[in-house]
């Protein structure tokens, strides 16, 4: 009985602890199941690519990440009420019922991967790949959807067929290899020159164009030049794929990664077959080489090496505008060529024997500046050596370039312009605001509330110019209005007097009644200063006289003023001459160049004339200039007269000061700058309103969901650390749906009015807000108008 009852202690024992051990593993069991599913559904939501998990009986989304919000723009509220259906809406290029069959095979066990254009929320076209697979889920089916945004992608590949489609249309032979000569192109030009199909010839050696004997004799010895300056051209024998040998001028390059390391070569080749027939039938017969070397598209020329001219083709006669009697036995410098660049090509053509793309300038009978690429080789005829120069006119091309120059330099300053708005915003937002608040404790009649008000339009002229900065690159709009020029001349006349020195006479003439012009007047006030500062720079060392004169005048097609730029009309004429320097003939065609200067370093920037004929063009207007050495400039502004003035003389009742609206309500007030709280603060409370600030917008937020009740109106900064104002405005909506905000940038081009208004933000502002603005917006935002 005691053995028995002990059997069934020890029994009970080691249940129990089977128990716990089992107890022990399944609670291990259940954390490890936790902690893996908290780690694929951070990975899940981490996923660049949009995932989504789709119930077909249900015909819903039931599961998602965030970077579908990031792809198409929608909510979590739009996901909630999405279909497949929007999601596959499409252009006409693909139609609804294609996705749908490529849905049904991914549910019938055939995973599907696709390329499909369709649309975001905002209405615009994108490109995207989806994939999809069967899916099970608690014995369910559902179906699993990747979908990935090639919309870059695809505009890279269509780029790159853009380029190799001109590269195969191109009539020379290009073709491209890797450092072990296997090749990896070739345009169609190059395959029909060798009789290849341009598939076969992948992978395969350079050496399948070439016997041996041409590979020991020249193509070893070519290779050899290329890889010890990295370019190199020269004739070269070739094999056709019937055994045919022909001869090629061949051009090769390494090509090199962004990194500078060597990954391959790249040769172009023109066939010289049929200019080695020529050369063999000059020989032969000179009747058949003048007509061939008249019929050349491009101008020929045959000099001896001190420039005399033995022979030229009828090309040449004709881009050069000279006839041939007047041409042959004249020295090459006689007709247009320059002397420095004549020098410079003998020494290279003499050197080398031959000389590819070499460029001059050269002006013909009539007057006009051609750029002409030379491709010369130096020839031996009667013991004698000669210059064979073919001439191939790149005026077109260069004038091309230089315009896709001058669009990136604009594109530069746009993007230097937006990178400084936003701070230089913030700025002046705390400058101009203690500011008005000094000014609510100052006599406006005394010294000091004189000074301060001075401050304060220096101050708002500032803001016009942030303004006119970002107006470069279009970031902002212009704001015009009717404007007394008179008043804007007066007002920089005064400036000037103040900042040029007494060597320097000021003069005025603008008693004129002329018309009235739309205009935004912190923009025209640029321009004054501008050609006002550039003209005292040119007097700055001898002094002499600065003069400004207003007029107007009618532009018709027989105007001496009319130009392009010039529509015809009624313009005032804002006229700025100086007696300085005055600008030197070759420097005339860059003084309007914004990246081109003659100041010292230290003595400004060089921006001025560009900027300010930037200004007036997009006025409408245009600006000319006459100058001569020694005697001094004159700068010609054209503005377009409104249609809805007669003249300036018109004198404009002062509206009073608007009576600042005031409140009682709580306003949280978010802005990593610590002197706009403070201003922002000091400007609410003196309205009335009870304010309460927060520096970092995660605090804010924190702040906020603590009592969501106790604020009427919340406004906040856009750029901040941690968390910008579009989440945080995201954030609060998220807990009170009807909070009104007030979202305010110095600039930001990833929001604006509309973007803010998708947000919920009731109203959106850009910096500096004075003192008035942010009166009237906070009343009109809790007022709901």
């Amino acid at each position: 009985m005691t053995a028995a009852l002990g059997v069934a202690i020890i029994m009970l024992l080691l249940i129990v602890t089977a128990h716990i051990r089992l107890r022990r593993r399944f609670k291990r069991w259940i954390s490890d199941s936790r902690k893996a599913e908290n780690r694929y559904k951070t990975i899940f939501e981490a996923a660049n690519d949009a995932v989504i998990v789709y119930d077909p009986a249900l015909d819903k989304i039931v599961n998602f990440n965030a970077a579908l919000f990031d792809i198409f723009g929608y909510t979590p509220d739009d996901v909630a009420r999405l279909s497949l259906e929007t999601i596959y809406a499409s252009s006409p290029i693909h139609s609804t019922a294609e996705a749908f069959q490529k849905q049904k095979a991914a549910l019938d066990g055939f995973p599907q991967i696709f390329e499909w254009m369709t649309t975001d929320k905002s209405g615009n076209k994108i490109w995207v790949e989806f994939s999809m697979k069967h899916l099970a889920l608690s014995d369910k089916a559902h179906l699993l959807i990747f979908i990935r945004k090639i919309t870059e992608r695809k505009k890279t590949e269509e780029r790159l067929y853009r380029l190799i489609h001109i590269v195969d249309q191109i009539g020379e032979g290009v073709a491209a290899a890797d450092l072990n000569g296997a090749i990896t192109y070739v345009n169609q030009a190059w395959a029909d020159m060798h009789g290849h199909p341009p598939a076969s010839l992948i992978g395969k050696s350079m050496h399948v164009f070439h016997t041996e004997e041409q590979i020991n004799n020249e193509v070893v010895p070519f290779n050899r030049k290329v890889l010890r300056t990295g370019f190199h051209s020269g004739d070269i024998g070739h094999l056709r794929s019937d055994g045919t040998l022909f001869s090629t001028h061949m051009t090769t390059t390494i090509q090199r990664t962004t990194a500078g390391k060597a990954m391959g070569y790249i040769s172009v080749a023109t066939d010289l077959s049929e200019q080695k027939r020529v050369e063999e039938a000059l020989r032969d017969s000179e009747i058949k080489f003048r007509h061939l070397y008249n019929l050349s598209p491009q101008p020929i020329s045959l000099t001896d090496l001190y420039g005399n001219i033995v022979d030229v083709n009828q090309k040449f006669c004709e881009v050069m505008q000279y006839p041939r009697n007047e041409t042959i036995g004249k020295n090459i410098l006689e007709i247009g060529f320059p002397a420095d660049a004549r020098q410079r090509y003998m020494d290279l053509l003499t050197a080398n024997g031959e000389l590819s793309n070499f460029e001059i300038n050269v002006t013909t009978r009539n007057g006009s500046v051609l750029q002409l690429q030379l491709f010369s080789k130096l020839i031996h005829m009667k013991n004698e050596y000669y210059s064979l120069t073919i001439f191939h006119d790149v005026t077109a091309q260069r004038r091309l370039e230089n315009q896709l120059m001058q669009s990136q330099k604009k594109e530069a300053i746009g993007t230097l312009a937006g990178g400084i708005a936003h701070d230089f915003n913030n700025i002046l937002s705390a400058i101009i605001g203690y500011i008005e608040l000094a000014k609510i404790s100052t006599d406006p009649d005394s010294k000091t509330g004189y000074y301060l008000e001075s401050m304060l339009k220096a101050g708002n002229r500032a803001v016009d110019l942030v303004r006119q900065i970002l107006s470069i690159s279009r970031q902002a709009e212009q704001k015009r209005k009717r404007v007394r020029i008179r008043d804007l001349i007066e007002d920089v006349v005064h400036l000037l007097r103040a900042t040029l020195p007494a060597s320097i006479v000021i003069q005025d003439d603008i008693a004129a009644p002329v018309g009235m012009i739309e205009a935004d007047p912190g923009q025209i006030h640029q321009v004054l200063m501008n050609l006002c500062t550039n003209a005292g720079h040119a007097m700055r060392e001898k002094g002499g006289n600065l003069t400004i004169s207003l007029g107007q005048c009618h532009v018709d097609d027989k105007s001496p003023e009319k130009s392009p730029v010039f529509k015809p009309g009624d313009y005032v004429i804002l006229t700025v001459s100086d007696t300085g320097h005055g600008i030197p003939p070759h420097l005339v065609k860059r003084i309007f160049d914004p990246y081109y200067t003659t100041r010292e370093k230290g003595t400004g920037t060089g921006l001025g004339l560009a900027v300010a004929q930037g200004i007036v063009q997009k006025h409408g207007g245009g600006i000319t200039f006459t100058s001569e050495v020694g005697k001094g400039t004159s700068f010609r502004v054209f503005l377009p007269i409104s249609e809805h003035a007669d003249t300036d003389d018109v004198v404009e009742e002062c509206a009073p000061d608007p009576v600042l609206p005031r409140g009682s309500e709580s306003i949280l007030l978010v802005d990593d700058e610590e002197s706009i709280i403070h201003t922002g603060r000091e400007m609410l409370e003196f309205l009335g309103y009870t304010v309460t600030c927060c520096l970092k917008s995660p605090e804010a937020l924190d702040l906020f969901k603590t009592d969501p009740s106790r604020f009427d109106l919340v406004i906040t900064d856009m750029t901040m650390p941690q968390m910008n104002g579009d989440q945080f405005a995201k954030e609060l909506i998220a807990v009170r749906p009807d909070i009104p905000i007030v979202i305010c940038t110095g600039y930001n081009p990833q929001i604006d009015e509309t973007t803010a208004a998708l947000l919920g933000a009731r109203a959106f502002m850009f910096k500096p807000l004075t003192f008035q603005q942010l009166a009237f917006l906070v009343r009109d935002v809790l007022d709901g108008k």
